[in-house]
């Protein structure tokens, strides 16, 4: 998908009606005003066990008929915000492996972007969303927008968006990332700083390796290659309408991306899901626990073009309830 020409049609919003949950739906709602989308929020009720804290008691497939009020309960206090800013909205109950569900949502309504926050409740459970936002990255065909913390700012008015750090390691995910960041720029009037991160060559402390690799002319040669390139790829956008600087920096890739995002207090981080060097490897290990997890602002994460979401499972039967004058979809798998 590219969003600079198809725009943001279809947004699904998972919840666990945790803090970071809320905080990702008041992003996935200030997207659904800016890109008139429709917004569909989904909770799944774990067929594993859950943490302590949860709402399901550490038991979900004994939940009776009323326990499944009370959840339903709480998705209606958790659907609050929406209500009270009048942004209409869809919403799901499935049970399973929450992120199968997900992955399954996110196909049904062929979503062009789904929005989660990264962090659970508390203990095990923790672990778990954890775990869940990471193979979701991983699977769906479209980009994924992750909220790791409890910010202050939600997108919601207008200016919010300001600075959008995209970064680049030259690959056609890259490329992607940069026409995804580019859109969501011109929708918001933000700027966007094109970074670039020159992995840091090992320091050989052996003599022999020493005579053999000038290290700093070395560096130097690549810091000037990639500031070319860097360039060369902002002048070929066509996006002179948008302020876009560029930067290359020396490091390691995502304790660089990570600082700048700080220090800077940038809005929005847009990467690419595959790549070259230590950016191929964003999603495995710890690159993905720090850049997603780690980050003080939202990552979005942009995967390939030509993938599509699987057709409709015709094993998932639904029954829409009305609930203040909405139409909420509750699903259940046969």
């Amino acid at each position: 998908m590219n969003m600079a020409s198809a725009g943001i049609d279809r947004i699904l919003c998972p919840t666990d009606f945790s803090v970071f949950s809320s905080q990702a739906f008041r992003h996935a709602m200030a997207l659904a005003r800016t890109f008139h989308s429709r917004l569909r929020v989904i909770h799944v009720i774990p067929t594993a066990v859950p943490g302590v804290d949860s709402v399901y008691g550490g038991a979900p497939w004994l939940l009776t008929p009323e326990d499944r009020g009370r959840v339903e309960e709480e998705l209606r206090r958790f659907l609050e915000p929406a209500r009270e800013a009048r942004v209409d909205y869809e919403t799901e109950i499935r049970e399973g492996d929450p992120w199968r569900e997900i992955e399954r949502a996110a196909a049904e309504m062929e979503a062009d972007l789904v929005v989660l926050g990264t962090h659970g409740r508390s203990g095990v459970e923790r672990l778990v969303i954890g775990s869940v936002a990471e193979k979701v990255i991983r699977r769906l065909p479209c980009p994924v927008l992750t909220v790791s913390h409890e910010e202050a700012r939600t997108w919601a008015a207008p200016g919010l968006v300001s600075r959008i750090l995209c970064a680049t390691d030259f690959s056609e995910m890259s490329a992607e990332a940069l026409r995804v960041a580019l859109a969501f720029a011109e929708k918001h009037r933000a700027s966007v700083l094109l970074l670039h991160v020159v992995e840091s060559v090992p320091d050989l402390n052996a003599a022999a390796h020493r005579a053999l690799v000038d290290m700093d002319s070395l560096r130097r040669e690549l810091e000037r290659r990639a500031t070319e390139r860097v360039r060369r790829i902002v002048a070929d956008a066509g996006a002179p309408h948008i302020a876009i600087e560029t930067r290359v920096v020396t490091g390691c890739a995502y304790k660089e991306i990570l600082h700048l995002a700080a220090e800077e207090r940038f809005d929005l981080i847009v990467m690419g899901a595959q790549g070259h060097g230590v950016l191929e490897h964003l999603l495995s290990g710890s690159n993905a626990q720090h850049v997603i997890r780690a980050a003080t602002c939202p990552v979005l994460v942009v995967r390939p073009q030509g993938l599509r979401p699987r057709a409709r499972d015709p094993r998932m039967a639904s029954l829409t309830l009305v609930s203040e004058g909405r139409a909420q979809t509750v699903a259940s798998r046969s």
